[in-house]
């Protein structure tokens, strides 16, 4: 369990099963925008395939991603689109949480939610392509996010409502979530709660 910037932050990462590594990744990070600002960058990444050549690829992402931090994000995807180019390439879900406001670009399959504390469900928009690979438009969504869940996860990870796995406990909901819908692939989930 994390605590970043007043949010309370809780991940499951595992590899396929079978797989000495995951090809999948994450990355939280506390930072400042270029304005001094701060902010909270929270990454779900998924190299395509499995094992060491998708490993590699999700952890150049989470690297280029901690090391440019103060990017706004649609220049951190374009710029970890050519930082791919010649790897397995990856999709990912990236959001920038700011002063109330979460920014989000999705490119491929990772799912995004946020559920406001009355239980109102949202899922955030993501376009088709793969990093390092096929990007055409990168577009970025803005949504109000005062307080609540912001619910990330890889395709490893099958599809279900967020407003049914709502707690306090954090570490259970991501349990339980990845018990009741975790596939034969890689698989991440990150939940945040404000």
């Amino acid at each position: 369990m994390h605590r970043v910037a007043k949010m309370e932050i809780a991940t499951i990462s595992r590899p396929k099963p079978g797989e000495a590594v995951n090809g999948d990744a994450y990355c939280i990070e506390r930072c400042s925008d270029e304005t001094g600002e701060e902010k909270l960058l929270i990454a779900v990444v998924d190299g395509l395939g499995h094992g060491k050549n998708a490993c590699s690829a999700s952890k150049t992402a989470v690297d280029f991603i901690k090391s440019h931090n103060q990017l706004p994000i649609k220049e951190l995807v374009q710029d970890i689109h050519k930082a791919l180019q010649g790897t397995r390439g990856v999709v990912i879900g990236i959001c920038a949480i700011q002063s109330g406001k979460l920014s989000y670009i999705g490119v491929g399959n990772i799912s995004a939610q946020i559920v406001s504390t009355e239980g109102h469900q949202q899922h955030l928009t993501s376009t088709s392509g793969v990093l390092g690979w096929n990007l055409r438009k990168v577009l970025e969504f803005n949504y109000d996010f005062p307080s609540g869940w912001l619910v990330m996860n890889s395709d490893g990870i099958g599809r279900f409502a967020s407003s049914e796995y709502l707690s306090n406990d954090l570490h259970a909901m991501t349990s339980k979530i990845l018990h009741e819908h975790g596939k034969n692939d890689d698989a991440t989930i990150v939940i945040g709660r404000y």
